[in-house]
């Protein structure tokens, strides 16, 4: 069943006439950090072992864009993921406090961030119901903040990250999970995008990152918060480019680092600072390059929620889940298209190649998390996030690539209602 959110859709028809509105943009961010002592996201093997440090600090960051008809909200995390229930309580506070109609929750996927938990450090006062106040703060100024910007869109590659699925002659999936040599694996996304915004002076205000690999350069056995390698190429972006940095994680699903989950006695945080480098220096070229930048395109947007079907036969899963997928266009060549969970990098490859927009972007981990979204090929091979680890139906990847181009095609007026 496909529900769609019917004020969205009338925004999306008159948007893609507001050609010659001025856009406008302002950004804010907010500390995240939780307190020590508490259970860390991502990793089983870390048993009941909860933090014990902070390497560097967790944040919110948000730019709010307008078009002066409606406004767009995406905030990046640095968190693991973003449950749908954080998504409509944040959801809920902007809309009480601005008129903001649209926020796109981003999260980074840091497997050394906090798991959030609604007793912790207690159930009176949890971190997770502070953090998504801070959140929507984040929003809140960032919208109280704006200013005159041009907008410009940027292609490079940084290869860095392999495919951590390797098949075998009969057709089985084995795990590859670090790759230390550098042995070419396939398929990859080695695409880097840059979208610029800057004010009209030519001052940057925000550097948004897409990029496709798991955050997992720290391992298990690492007990201090850390944005893992997305903290450090935004930090290093940060200081050289001035505004902020941003990262929009896309289809990671089946791509690790090279030094996956790397023991702190050879090296962690090095290969942390390493690989963060090596994707700002992509960044800070291709965001210097871009000299097409436009001040007047118009934004629009819309949502879909589709119900999908469990896989799962366990009691405690429920047996239909709800995806909300959304479709930005801004102008009539960037287009980007969110995704609740994390998708095999077919997927974004897919969605790139077959889009009839100049600049395409696919935004994984985005307001919800479904967990692996594998491809019908994965599933027929088996291995982790194709046969375990994933709870939606098969095929429920492809399915919503296809409506998110359907809805990408709706907003430009390329296909007919």
């Amino acid at each position: 069943m496909i529900r769609f959110v019917s004020c969205l859709i009338l925004v999306a028809l008159v948007a893609p006439q507001l050609a010659h509105a001025q856009l406008s943009a302002g950004v804010a961010r907010a500390d995240v950090t939780p307190p020590l002592g508490g259970p860390m996201y991502g990793y089983g093997a870390r048993g009941t072992n909860v933090s014990q440090g902070v390497h560097d600090a967790l944040f919110a960051k948000a730019i709010v864009l307008t078009d002066q008809r409606q406004k767009l909200a995406i905030v990046t995390l640095d968190l693991g993921s973003v449950s749908t229930e954080s998504v409509a309580r944040i959801k809920a506070i902007v809309g009480q406090r601005t008129d903001i109609e649209h926020v796109l929750l981003v999260a980074s996927h840091t497997h050394s961030g906090p798991r959030a938990t609604p007793d912790f450090p207690s159930a009176a006062s949890s971190w997770i119901r502070d953090a998504e106040e801070k959140i929507a703060q984040a929003v809140i100024e960032a919208d109280e903040r704006m200013v005159s910007v041009r907008v410009g869109v940027g292609w490079g590659e940084a290869r860095e990250g392999h495919n951590r699925r390797l098949i075998r002659a009969d057709g089985a999936a084995e795990m590859l999970w670090e790759n230390r040599d550098r042995i070419p694996t396939s398929p990859v996304d080695y695409q880097l995008g840059v979208m610029r915004v800057e004010q009209l002076d030519g001052q940057p205000l925000a550097t948004l990152v897409s990029f496709q690999c798991h955050p997992v350069v720290l391992g298990p056995e690492n007990l201090d918060i850390s944005a893992d390698y997305p903290g450090a190429f935004m930090r290093m972006v940060e200081a050289e480019l001035g505004g902020q940095a941003m990262f929009l994680q896309g289809a990671a699903g089946d791509i690790n680092p090279f030094w996956d989950k790397t023991p702190l006695d050879e090296g962690a945080f090095d290969q942390v600072e390493a690989m963060g480098r090596a994707v700002a220096d992509e960044v800070i070229r291709v965001s210097e390059s871009i000299t097409r930048l436009e001040a007047a395109p118009a934004v629009s947007f819309q949502t879909e929620v589709i119900r999908l079907a469990s896989r799962s036969d366990v009691e405690r899963i429920e047996r239909d889940v709800s995806a909300e997928i959304n479709t930005v266009l801004i102008g009539t060549d960037i287009a980007l298209a969110t995704f609740p969970g994390e998708f095999f990098v077919e997927h974004g490859l897919a969605l790139k190649a077959r889009s009839q927009f100049e600049h395409t972007f696919f935004v994984g981990y985005t307001n919800g998390a479904l967990g692996y979204f594998p491809t019908i090929q994965a599933t027929t091979e088996g291995g982790y996030g194709a046969a375990s680890s994933t709870r939606v139906e098969v095929g429920a990847g492809e399915r919503l690539v296809d409506r998110a181009l359907i809805n990408l095609y709706y907003l430009a007026d390329k296909i007919s209602r």
